[in-house]
């Protein structure tokens, strides 16, 4: 397993994805199951730790930021 891997699997990993680099950029999208903007965009909402960008892909902050 990979270092993203183990990270994604582990629910309080407070890892952080950077997405500054696109090799970690896709390493952490394949881990985390996601695309590439995505996995981007979850890190502009809530920051690069896993397990914030988790719930947000997740629906859990995502939910909290829609209106109406």
């Amino acid at each position: 397993m990979t270092r993203e891997s183990d990270a994604a699997s582990n629910a309080g990993s407070q890892a952080e994805v950077d997405i500054a680099e696109r090799r970690s950029l896709q390493r952490w999208s394949a881990a985390l199951g996601v695309t590439a903007e995505a996995l981007e965009s979850a890190v502009r909402a809530v920051g690069p730790r896993v397990d914030r960008i988790k719930d947000y892909l997740a629906g859990g902050m995502a939910g909290k930021q829609e209106d109406g």
